[in-house]
């Protein structure tokens, strides 16, 4: 019985997770802008669309970012950002840190290099264009199911709401254990007195 509940609420938190992912995606959608990186909660899921950082993140890699203060950023550490001039200019990158400028007024800027590039990138990258360090790489073959899952109505119809309807049973199941767990409590309680008798009974012979 014990095993039983125990693989239940395994199985509870595990669909919490996935639902929680299923609707940051589905929230990353929403707040899509043509202009800006969508962030949730100061995390954005990015993919690598070059082989300038090859081979640590290949070419459709999918890669995890998170918002970071510019002031703990290091050498040698991969950030994505907002390129400044050139033809990409505007345009999400994604390279290692090689250096770091101070400036008067305390602004950073980053030199940036591909890993796969013999120079650095023509034009640092002021703090302000950052758009987070790279925490996480989900690897090449995440790039061809983040796609899927990008479509709104994909992930309302095979994500959103089945997670939703699973979230709900297994809710009841929980319930029903508590419930269940209160009544078992309960006859115990009830049964207590009666053995008490019987056993009194038995002495008094």
């Amino acid at each position: 019985m014990k095993i039983k509940k125990v693989i239940s609420a395994v199985v509870a938190v595990f669909t919490a997770l996935v639902f929680l992912l299923g609707l940051v995606i589905f929230v990353s959608v929403l707040k899509a802008d043509a202009n800006k990186v969508p962030s949730v909660l100061g995390f954005s899921v990015l993919k690598i669309q070059t082989g300038s950082m090859e081979p640590e993140y290949r070419t459709g890699s999918v890669i995890i970012t998170r918002e970071v203060s510019a002031d703990k950023l290091q050498k040698g550490d991969v950030i994505s950002f907002y390129s400044t001039g050139g033809q990409i200019a505007n345009e999400v990158n994604t390279h290692r840190i090689d250096d770091i400028l101070y400036l008067k007024g305390g602004e950073r800027q980053f030199v940036t290099k591909g890993d796969a590039n013999d120079t650095v990138d023509e034009y640092p990258v002021y703090e302000r264009r950052i758009i987070g360090k790279v925490v996480f790489n989900l690897g090449v073959f995440s790039g061809s199911v983040i796609g899927f899952l990008q479509n709104p109505n994909i992930i309302l119809f095979f994500i959103v709401i089945p997670l939703v309807i699973i979230t709900f049973l297994e809710a009841l199941n929980l319930v029903n254990m508590i419930v269940n767990r209160n009544d078992d409590s309960e006859d115990e309680q009830t049964d207590e007195p009666q053995r008490k008798r019987k056993t009194k009974g038995k002495n008094s012979d």
